[in-house]
């Protein structure tokens, strides 16, 4: 927690406020820098920051820009960093909290927000709770740590929302644990795993290839394409005693000892079973989807799964029902948190997803009154209306707080279809339901001035009705509702310090308080910022006898770059004979400057060649990509598309490359969101 009380200069002049601190650690990037750095022409790196903040010109508060990113900027050993960077820059122009504003991520899947809303990570619990550490010994001790206290200046009023920690977490217990999580047993925390370690997606290879991990299960992830350094996952799945593998098709993962380079004699040695369940595709299944709006959207099943696919719910069920009776039937060393599960389905083995959908809302287990809604009780068993009743008392159960709201008495708020507009704004207030509270833009409060008046009347939000003494508006106001504009309540109402977070207490990331460049951990240059510590000094490198990385002096001199195709579909649509005929092999896109130095013609095989692989396929000879002049060396980067492997159609047969691309790119990792380095990497390139 920070101190509760914070220093603060609205002047912004005092040499230790923090945006005086900005300015210094960023005087050292002049257009210049970023020319040596990026490559940039100095005087286009100022047009299109002159371009974007024009929208301030002349104090103009009425306009918003916003920044829009998807993985060319998180697949970095400093991706994190990037992301505060548009953070940070959309803070000080006032575009947080704007409709048309914000920072916002193009997903290279649907439902991205909907699997880390709901714990798809390692380390947290669905609605981002934490998961607990091996010292938090008791459910106190859990919440102490987790629950942050006000941090602010005097004068200054803090929501300080995280402060609900308990509800959120006492709820999510009871949604687990129904019965058997009570105040005497604290809530069944005890029950719950403790992180001792990090189980991010590289770590669990990296184990498995060092006999850690002994089995894996793997639905919709194909570990061996996805890599990084493929050659290590399949040797790591070598070492495995079992793996489960849930797919459409058969894929390189589930047939990873198909890959190029295996003898039959090695076949003969690999001793790893292999389940393969015939899983459904999202056409054949309901659900919801929740976009990067945070928009919970209910799909209905196009047709049923083919076969004996069934659907992902069913597979688990089963799976999990079988396991209890095990423990049931012959004990084990702790089977409580088996047993006790709340498994209250109509059809045990095959959960509806309404079902399941209703469990997350969260429903009241006794009649629960509120102070701030007289006369209105919500009768035990019924739907909760949303996250504001919680209680951390045991009387209700929630699976996700932020999704409370979305499935309520009056029914399926995600099914919702309305088109009406009235705000012109593209808020949709009736379209599907967006968390939380169905607020469509976050931290709206920012888009008035202090005294509660709309920087842009014309496109207005939400505003301060005096004669109502409340917040009204467009859209659910993201704030206190009767918190009167001269309390200065800050707006960023999830931060105990109630602003936005422009400097970032180290306990909220591993490299900070302020974002620096770094080099990815393969460059061709050294950081000119920094050449002594060129790359990111917290990021993730392994030591095992595989994980090799490569430098300039050893001919890796050419800048490497995985992506996807618009006409393939990550790993599946290689099994779709219309997306094969469209892209029928893989290539390398060679620049076309390059391709003339080195006498290569479009269509002819390259050997692409990192520390970690070789990778052999036509070259796609282009002008897409150009050469690079960084810090004054003329840079050439080439680019390999992901989709194709040695599963799927062969369009032409023992004529193209069946290696992943993958295998070339470095386990790199961010050290916040453990995201691998696939964006930038070292390469040397050679006709075959």
């Amino acid at each position: 927690n920070l101190p509760a009380n914070t220093a603060y200069d609205l002047s912004l002049e005092h040499e230790r406020s923090v945006f005086q601190l900005l300015k210094k650690q960023y005087a050292r990037y002049t257009p210049e820098m970023v020319e040596r750095i990026t490559g940039i022409p100095r005087d286009q790196f100022l047009k299109a920051a002159d371009l974007f903040t024009s929208i301030r010109k002349g104090g103009d508060m009425k306009k918003a820009g916003t920044i829009i990113y998807a993985v060319g900027w998180t697949q970095h050993t400093f991706g994190t960093q990037i992301i505060r960077t548009a953070a940070i820059l959309q803070l000080i122009l006032g575009n947080v909290g704007r409709a048309g504003g914000g920072v916002n991520a193009l997903r290279g899947h649907s439902n991205i927000q909907g699997a880390t809303d709901m714990g798809g990570v390692f380390d947290i619990f669905p609605g981002y709770l934490k998961i607990p550490a091996p010292t938090d010994t008791d459910l106190a001790t859990f919440l102490k740590r987790t629950t942050p206290t006000p941090s602010k200046p005097n004068m200054w009023d803090s929501y300080n929302y995280w402060s609900n920690t308990p509800k959120f977490m006492v709820s999510f217990l009871k949604s687990l644990y129904g019965d058997a999580a009570r105040q005497e047993n604290d809530f069944a925390f005890p029950y719950l795993p403790k992180i001792d370690r990090n189980y991010s997606w590289t770590e669990m290879w990296d184990y498995m290839y060092n006999g850690q991990v002994k089995g894996l299960f793997a639905f919709g992830m194909n570990g061996v394409m996805i890599g990084p350094n493929s050659r290590k996952n399949i040797d790591a799945l070598k070492k495995a005693d079992w793996l489960v593998v849930c797919e459409l098709y058969p894929d390189e993962t589930s047939e990873f000892w198909r890959a190029p380079g295996i003898s039959k004699n090695d076949m003969a040695k690999i001793n790893t079973t292999v389940y393969r369940l015939p899983g459904a595709g999202f056409a054949e299944k309901d659900g919801t989807f929740v976009n990067s709006a945070r928009w919970l959207q209910w799909k209905y099943v196009a047709l049923p799964p083919p076969g004996q696919a069934k659907v992902d719910q069913e597979i688990l069920a089963r799976i999990f029902l079988k396991v209890r009776e095990l423990y049931r039937n012959e004990g084990g060393k702790f089977p409580d948190p088996i047993l006790n599960l709340t498994w209250a389905y109509t059809t045990p083995e095959n959960p509806s997803f309404a079902e399941v959908a209703k469990e997350i809302n969260g429903r009241a287990l006794a009649d629960l009154t509120e102070p701030t809604q007289p006369g209105v009780t919500i009768k035990a068993g019924q739907q909760l209306p949303g996250f504001a009743w919680l209680r951390d008392d045991g009387t209700t159960a929630c699976g996700n707080w932020l999704y409370s709201g979305s499935w309520t008495e009056a029914g399926a708020q995600m099914q919702r279809r309305g088109t009406e507009d009235p705000s012109g704004l593209g808020v949709y207030p009736n379209w599907a339901w967006s968390w939380p509270a169905n607020r469509r833009v976050m931290y709206n409060r920012a888009s008035c001035d202090p005294s509660g008046k709309p920087w842009d009347y014309e496109r207005r939000q939400v505003w301060w009705n005096e004669a109502q003494q409340k917040w009204v508006g467009n859209d659910v106001p993201d704030f206190k509702v009767d918190s009167k504009p001269q309390d200065h309540m800050g707006p960023f109402i999830m931060n105990p310090e109630g602003v936005g977070r422009i400097f970032a207490p180290l306990a909220a990331f591993a490299d900070g308080p302020f974002p620096e460049h770094y080099e990815p951990v393969e460059s061709p240059i050294a950081n000119p910022l920094h050449p002594n510590q060129s790359n990111n000094p917290v990021a993730k490198k392994y030591k095992s006898d595989l994980d090799r990385y490569g430098t300039p002096e050893e001919g890796f001199n050419i800048v490497c770059t995985t992506y996807r195709l618009t006409e393939h579909y990550h790993y599946w649509t290689k099994n779709n004979p219309m997306n094969v005929q469209l892209v029928p092999e893989p290539f390398v896109e060679v620049p076309a400057q390059l391709a003339d130095e080195m006498g290569i013609t479009g269509g002819e095989k390259v050997k692409v060649t990192s520390a970690r692989g070789v990778y052999v396929a036509k070259a796609m000879v282009t002008k897409g990509i150009k050469p690079m002049m960084i810090d004054g060396k003329k840079t050439y980067q080439i680019g390999i598309p992901i989709h194709s492997g040695y599963r799927g159609i062969a369009e032409d047969e023992g004529r193209t490359s069946l290696d992943p691309a993958n295998q070339l790119s470095p386990a790199a990792i961010d050290p916040n969101a453990y995201t691998p380095e696939f964006k930038g990497f070292l390469v040397k390139i050679e006709r075959a």
